[in-house]
């Protein structure tokens, strides 16, 4: 039995005894790879060895304002059918169009969140996707998928509740949770419901069925014309209202203020960015203080996130490596280690992606219903793990399952363990390409697997990067650390 059939499992959590204090290097914990790569690992989607480099020879009050710099420069659309008007009653014709638009528009995004650049932007539109989720398959309207991603993307770290009021009069959303139906005398109460109990206090918070009813009435009005929320007044309940205790003739805005009075939403979004950056199941005591944090800066994100990704509690050895990868995270991720570019003529085709993606669990723009995917421990069953397993294969390897319809071009393995500090040195070399692609030290056990892999059997002082046999054994080592355990995990 070779070592790769029986390679021990990865560290089991343990719980986190630290708080929201500052995280300080010290001796004991020292600001090193093995830190600054779980900080990319959680905010990036795929760190590179050079930025992980990068990384240690900063301070991590500079990585993260880095990260969270982000000035809103918009890329390039899909095509220039975003700005055109969905087709109002599409025949089968228009349908076909609209669904290789929809796709198209996946593609789109996957190339971004591969070719993104040293920002913490892509992961954040990503997590708001799966916040407010709307599927594709029945919002149907391309252009209108591709406005949400706008909004996400516009305010990716910026305000929650200019989040929340964009989300109201989102075309998609408006189209996917009725409210185009929603009118004085026929509310329909599915926004009204899922503002509440999804996206802002959560299930089983202070409000009841009546405040739902009374919210509903309040939310009236709003239609979606061409690629615009529109407000018909004719369509406004401008009758009084009572909802969460309080009376008015509210409208839609009303209702999002009294929302954001309330202590339980600023619990509530905080304890989802816990789950999104540190472990699936949260510290109470910590998400308290992040709210605390939110409620002193107007629902502003960037001080939170600041905070935490600052904090001993982010940097606890519990946490390190406790979250699994979704599999946009691994095979986008993977990608973007690896260096490859994503997109049409670039190194990988990112339709490939968006299928493996798809395979795996994840389909962009299609999640499975409005609470987003569950994720955690239900990422990997026994098909998908040997999906990811032959995924990770195929993008070492060069070959798609697909390759008349997908690209993939070798990835440079020599280019890549060069960006490694001491690519010549075989044990320094291994232990960095294991440090640097999961989540754990490398263990003595480990080591020997990897040299055992590297080396084929040649003494450690014969290992040449440049030697004519290096991107073969390169290839070998990425697989097996690609099927660890280790790997499936962040």
């Amino acid at each position: 039995m070779s070592n790769r059939e029986h390679f021990p499992v990865a560290p089991k959590l343990a719980y986190a005894s630290t708080g929201l204090e500052p995280y300080i290097p010290s001796a004991e914990q020292p600001w090193d790879e093995h830190r600054a790569a779980h900080l990319l690992r959680r905010t990036l989607i795929g760190p590179t060895p050079k930025e992980i480099s990068e990384a240690v020879q900063s301070t991590p009050e500079a990585v993260v304002d880095r990260l969270l710099e982000m000035p809103f420069l918009p890329p390039n659309p899909p095509a220039q059918w975003v700005y055109q008007d969905p087709f109002q009653k599409p025949n089968q014709d228009q349908r076909k169009i609209e669904r290789a638009r929809v796709d198209e528009t996946r593609a789109w995004w996957m190339a971004l969140i591969v070719n993104q650049g040293f920002s913490i932007q892509e992961r954040m539109v990503l997590f708001w996707h799966d916040h407010f989720a709307t599927q594709a398959k029945d919002v149907r309207r391309p252009q209108w998928m591709y406005l949400q991603n706008f909004l996400f993307r516009k305010h990716a770290v910026g305000n929650f509740k200019t989040i929340v009021e964009g989300v109201t009069r989102d075309p998609a959303m408006i189209y996917y949770l009725d409210s185009n139906s929603n009118r004085v005398g026929r509310p329909n109460e599915n926004y009204a419901r899922e503002l509440m109990e999804l996206f802002t206090m959560g299930e089983g918070s202070t409000y009841t069925e009546h405040d739902i009813g009374e919210a509903a009435r309040a939310l009236t009005g709003w239609i979606v014309v061409g690629r615009q929320p529109t407000f018909r007044e004719n369509r406004f309940d401008k009758g009084q209202k009572t909802f969460l205790g309080q009376t008015g003739n509210f409208n839609e805005q009303d209702i999002i203020d009294i929302i954001f009075q309330q202590e339980v939403t600023a619990e509530f979004i905080c304890g989802k960015l816990y789950r999104e950056f540190v472990y699936e199941h949260p510290d109470k005591n910590v998400v308290s203080e992040l709210a605390q944090i939110m409620r002193d800066n107007n629902y502003e994100i960037k001080p939170v996130l600041k905070t935490l990704l600052l904090s001993q509690h982010f940097f606890d050895p519990a946490i390190i490596g406790a979250k699994i990868k979704s599999p946009v995270e691994l095979v986008a991720g993977t990608a973007r280690s690896l260096g490859f570019k994503a997109g049409t003529g670039r190194s990988i085709s990112s339709e490939y992606l968006v299928y493996i993606a798809q395979v795996l669990g994840q389909k962009l723009l299609d999640p499975p219903n409005v609470a987003g995917w569950p994720g955690y421990r239900l990422w990997i069953s026994t098909s998908t793990l040997p999906e990811r397993h032959k995924m990770t294969d195929e993008m070492v390897d060069a070959r798609p399952r697909n390759p008349n319809r997908y690209t993939i071009i070798n990835p440079d393995t020599v280019g890549f363990v060069k960006a490694f500090p001491e690519p010549y040195d075989a044990e320094k070399l291994v232990r960095d390409m294991g440090e640097c692609l999961t989540a754990f030290p490398v263990d003595e056990y480990r080591l020997e697997m990897f040299l055992e892999t590297l080396l084929e059997g040649a003494d450690v002082y014969d290992w040449n990067p440049d030697a004519i046999a290096a991107p073969r054994r390169i290839k070998n080592i990425l697989k097996l650390i690609f099927e660890l355990p280790d790997y499936q995990l962040n």
